[in-house]
């Protein structure tokens, strides 16, 4: 992962929201920024782990889809 990517997704998961589900006895999570980034762990660790992995597809789906993430761009090459 590049070294911009990764300081992207740190960034995004300082707003991520954790709360404990009693109804189903584990840690939720989600990014409000990003709809659909959302996981559920046994720990807020593994939620925030799996948060970021989340967040790492989107971006690459969004790039290879010629979509936009606000907050991040990916500057490719242009061939010749």
């Amino acid at each position: 992962m590049s070294t911009r990517l990764q300081k992207f997704i740190e960034n995004q998961l300082l707003s991520a929201k954790y709360e404990y589900d009693k109804s189903v006895k584990q840690w939720v999570g989600w990014v409000p920024k990003f709809n659909g980034v959302y996981s559920q762990g046994e720990s807020v660790e593994k939620v925030r782990s799996n948060l970021a992995e989340i967040l790492e597809e989107h971006v690459f789906l969004s790039v290879s889809e010629n979509e936009t993430v606000k907050g991040f761009s990916l500057k490719l090459p242009v061939n010749a």
